[in-house]
């Protein structure tokens, strides 16, 4: 996850010089500008569809393969048996071989929303799905209100850029074998302020037999800051303030982490929840409080390995004042991109996850549903093996909030927040001291940025 970023940029700028090179482009017909037509499979009519491959692609997200296969490519088949879905998975790192040894561009890309204003945006990839929506008449009003929200804030005016795949909740997962090794008490099935969290991490943060273990990472300002809704840059005017007192509070409240005795490494180390793999590899890491597809399906890929971990589900905690609620929404969702050759047969494959049988199916599966109801929730995670016995009931104790569209240079600041963890962490500068620095840098990177993009 540390590298989604580059990833995702580096596969995007491949996918666009492939799309150059490919000649004619199609408009939302599949109708080929420089001259010639290619009817796609549904041009044709029912009796006389063609077998049509589309690519998929993952991108900058957690989705496994598994994943994939128990959700969108069974509802396609089911739908569309003559359409075959090709999973494209994102190199683990910059290497993109994958893409150029495919010869083609994916017609389907698995992306989070908010890179579809940042990201995608930039660079012109995503098709507007709006003309499709009223073509084929899919009722976007059944979307809960909070991932209709989402949508429509980063999508562009008059468009609708994606389909909403899953809500991807945070919960907390732990380790049961550590809170039992010191005989500690497991985090509780009521939601937490993040004080009780660090609290509760406390416990279990401690030496023994030459391991270092640690209750609880906060995973940083930006896993914490949308429970108060809190932006660096206002999206209205684009100035920055983080020296106010709710940023305050934010940084107060990783300094307490970072102040448990035991919690800072040997060597400094302060990070460790975005370490993919601590939490089952070196399985020395208590609590991790974060997205649910940042583990569940990794968890469940281990346990068809016959590697399997005691652990649990917990509500996510949030501040005091907002308790009833986590953090802003997170979404993935589905984009169909500019370069495909079959734009309409792709997003009626990806619509298609919009009805109730592919809502229950996506369920099931372990992928929260986008579309409002409560008999969605009922059968959560039915299918997957790894969440028997687990307290799934715990992953809805905290609701999201509504996200807040950041500015178009948020990603870009973001780093100087990231040095102030850092510096408070390791070299013990004060709150304030680190807020004040971080507030100067990124006052100089806005002023870079905006005289750039002039």
């Amino acid at each position: 996850m540390k590298r989604a970023g580059l990833i995702l940029l580096s596969l995007i700028m491949m996918i666009t010089m492939l799309a150059a090179c490919s000649g004619g482009t199609k408009n939302g017909s599949g109708a080929d500008t420089s001259g010639g037509t290619t009817p796609t499979a549904t041009e044709k009519g029912e009796d006389n569809q063609e077998p049509v491959t589309l690519k998929v692609l993952r991108a900058g997200i957690t989705v496994t393969q598994a994943e994939f296969e128990k959700t969108l490519l069974q509802q396609t088949k089911e739908k569309f048996p003559h359409v075959t879905l090709e999973w494209v998975d994102a190199p683990e790192d910059v290497e993109l071989e994958p893409l150029i040894t495919s010869g083609e561009v994916p017609d389907i890309m698995f992306v989070s929303t908010t890179s579809i204003a940042t990201t995608l945006k930039d660079l012109d990839l995503v098709e507007n799905l709006a003309p499709y929506i009223e073509k084929h008449n899919v009722d976007l009003s059944r979307l809960k209100p909070v991932v209709l929200d989402v949508v429509q804030k980063y999508s562009p005016e008059e468009g609708v850029a994606a389909i909403p795949f899953s809500v991807n909740l945070p919960v907390i997962f732990y380790n049961k074998d550590i809170f039992d090794k010191f005989g500690a008490s497991y985090p509780p099935n009521e939601q937490m302020s993040w004080n009780q969290a660090i609290e509760v991490g406390k416990s279990v943060t401690r030496s023994d037999n030459g391991v270092d273990y640690v209750g609880i990472d906060l995973f940083g300002s930006s896993n914490i800051a949308t429970g108060l809704d809190l932006f660096i840059i206002d999206p209205e005017t684009g100035k920055a303030d983080v020296t106010t007192p709710q940023w305050r509070k934010v940084f107060e409240q990783l300094q307490k982490s970072y102040e448990v005795p035991g919690y800072i490494g040997a060597d400094g180390r302060y990070q460790y929840a975005n370490d993919d793999d601590i939490f089952f590899n070196e399985q020395n890491l208590a609590i991790v409080a974060y997205n649910i597809a940042h583990l569940l399906g990794p968890l469940e890929e281990l346990r068809q390995q016959g590697i399997e971990l005691n652990w649990d589900f917990a509500p996510f905690p949030n501040f005091e004042e907002n308790l009833g609620t986590g953090k802003a929404v997170n979404v993935h969702s589905l984009v169909v991109t500019k370069a495909s050759k079959h734009k309409d047969l792709a997003f009626q494959v990806i619509a298609n996850l919009l009805t109730d049988e592919s809502q229950l199916a996506l369920a099931k599966a372990g992928r929260v549903p986008t579309v409002e109801g409560k008999q969605f929730e009922e059968v959560y995670g039915q299918e997957i093996p790894v969440l028997e016995g687990k307290t799934v009931e715990n992953i809805f104790k905290a609701p999201p909030r509504n996200a807040i569209k950041p500015h178009k240079f948020e990603s870009k600041v973001r780093k100087f927040l990231t040095e102030a963890e850092r510096s408070i962490a390791v070299d013990g500068v004060d709150v304030n001291t680190a807020l004040r620095v971080a507030q100067e840098g990124i006052e100089k990177e806005l002023e870079t940025l905006n005289n750039t993009s002039k």
